[in-house]
Order: structure tokens, then C-alpha cells, then sequence
């Protein structure tokens, strides 16, 4: 049986019930987190709160995942929330639990959660730093900056992933020679995703050591839609036949990547018009 939607009559403490069954991924829980972020109301609120804690980890992990999006877009109750989650930092040591109370920081944008956030970035189970890389992408202080620098070279690669992310994408406004220096560090990595991610953030920044790893992207075997992107931010002149190869190549076998490719070369030739 479905939990009922947000619309219909099921209660607060059953769709809560839902969010404990199966495992963390479990997509029936998840959609009984997604009604109750929807219907945004204090006895949400104080359901999650409630949740926070209770002796079970898996509990107050889903008691940070409810907080997080609660109101699904409409900013309500957010000093309770940001009080409740920066407080289940301070007192946390199962790492799946801070995982989720570091997601939904990220989602508060809570510049409150800053000291917590860091010293949860040097905390020794990947997990745990995982969720403190969520949260500290989306702060603008400087701190969080040095941070997600620290945490682009982290040993876990879900970790460097975010945290690259983080510093090309989601802060592609600030822009440092140590931040400079942290992307192009990661353009040796041996992920082929967060090699992408470092190339869209130094080219975002126009930074001329993405020139030549972005040709011979464009020249590789498999291209990813980071490596169009890149070029489509750099805008070298000698990117152009390369994108014109790739079309010409073979058909489109993915209709996001030829969409991004068509449009690149667009740009491209509208640029040289």
C-alpha cells in the first residue's frame, strides 16, 4: 500500500511511520518524507523535532530529512530548523545521521551551522564529511571556501566530487588563486566525473589552463557534456571543428549530450558570424 499523498487524510504519525520502513534510499519512505515536507505544518515540525531524539539513528536521520525541505520551497519555521539541526551536529556520532543533518543544512543555507559544518569536514568516517561538504557548498564565507578546498582532495570520491562541484559550480562568483589552484589540482584526478566538474569551473572562470584539457577532452574517446560546457565557456575559436567532429562522428545516442552539443556549436557559430 502507497502512503497517502500530502492531499489526502493520512495522518502525520503514519506518514512518519513510512519514512522508518526499508532503507535509506527506500523510495516509498521518501515519498512519505515529500508529503510531509509539503504539507509544512508546526505538527510536522514538531514530529521531526520529536524524531531528533529518539534512540534509534535511523529516526533522527529521518527527523533531519524532514527538516530539511520542510515547507517544500516556503521558508517556514527556519530558526527552529537551523537551531534543531546545528544542535543534532554538536551531539551526533552516528555518521549516517550527520550525513542527513548535513544535507539538510544544505538545503537551509545555514550560515549559522559555519563552525559546526567545518570541524565536521575533519570528522573521520567519509559519511560524516559527505554531509559537511553539502552544507558548506552553499555558504559564501571564506572559511567554507577553505574547506571545500580541503575536501576537493579528500581520500573519499564521493567526498572530492561535491566538493569540486561545489567550488566550480555552486560558487563559480568567488574566485581565488587557491580555489584556482584546487580545480586545476583535480584535473589529474582518477575520476572522469570530477575531472568534468574541475573543467567547468576553471573555465567558467576563464582560466587559460583549461584550454588544452578541454581540446584533448574533446578529442577522447567518450566525451561528457562537461567537457561541451567547458568549451562553450572558454569559447576558443579551435574547439569549434573538434565539436563539429563529434557530430559528425555518429549519430546522437543521447538526446541530452546531442541537445548540448548542438547548442555549443550554435554558439559557436554565431560567435564567428
Amino acid at each position: 500500500m502507497s502512503p497517502p499523498e500530502h492531499g489526502e487524510a493520512g495522518s502525520i504519525e503514519a506518514l512518519v511511520q513510512v519514512t522508518l520502513e526499508g532503507d535509506e534510499e527506500d523510495e516509498r519512505a521518501w515519498e512519505a518524507i515529500r508529503a510531509l515536507h509539503a504539507r509544512g505544518t508546526r505538527d510536522v515540525l514538531d514530529a521531526a523535532l520529536q524524531l531528533l531524539g529518539a534512540s534509534s539513528a535511523k529516526a533522527r536521520g529521518r527527523g533531519a530529512d524532514i527538516l530539511g525541505q520542510l515547507g517544500a520551497g516556503n521558508a517556514v519555521f527556519r530558526t527552529e530548523r537551523g537551531d534543531a539541526l546545528v544542535d543534532l551536529i554538536r551531539r551526533e556520532r552516528e555518521p549516517e545521521v550527520l550525513l542527513s543533518a548535513g544535507v539538510a543544512l544544505s538545503h537551509l543555507v545555514e550560515p549559522r551551522a559555519l563552525a559546526e559544518l567545518i570541524a565536521l569536514a575533519r570528522h573521520p568516517s567519509a559519511e560524516a564529511r559527505y554531509g559537511a561538504v553539502h552544507g558548506l557548498a552553499v555558504l559564501e564565507a571564506q572559511e567554507a571556501v577553505e574547506a571545500l578546498i580541503r575536501l576537493s582532495s579528500d581520500e573519499d570520491r564521493d567526498v572530492r566530487d561535491w566538493a569540486t562541484f561545489g567550488l566550480g559550480t555552486l560558487m563559480e562568483a568567488r574566485d581565488t588563486p587557491e580555489l584556482r589552484d584546487a580545480l586545476v589540482a583535480r584535473l589529474g584526478d582518477e575520476d572522469p566525473e570530477i575531472v568534468g566538474e574541475a573543467l567547468v569551473g576553471l573555465a567558467t572562470r576563464k582560466d587559460p589552463r583549461a584550454v588544452e584539457p578541454v581540446r584533448a577532452a574533446l578529442k577522447g574517446e567518450t566525451v561528457m557534456v562537461y567537457a561541451l560546457e567547458a568549451a562553450a565557456s572558454l569559447g576558443d575559436p579551435s574547439f569549434h571543428p573538434l565539436l563539429l567532429a563529434i557530430r559528425d562522428a555518429s549519430g546522437p545516442t543521447d538526446g541530452y549530450f546531442w541537445s548540448v552539443l548542438e547548442n555549443v556549436i550554435s554558439q559557436f557559430e554565431q560567435t564567428s558570424a
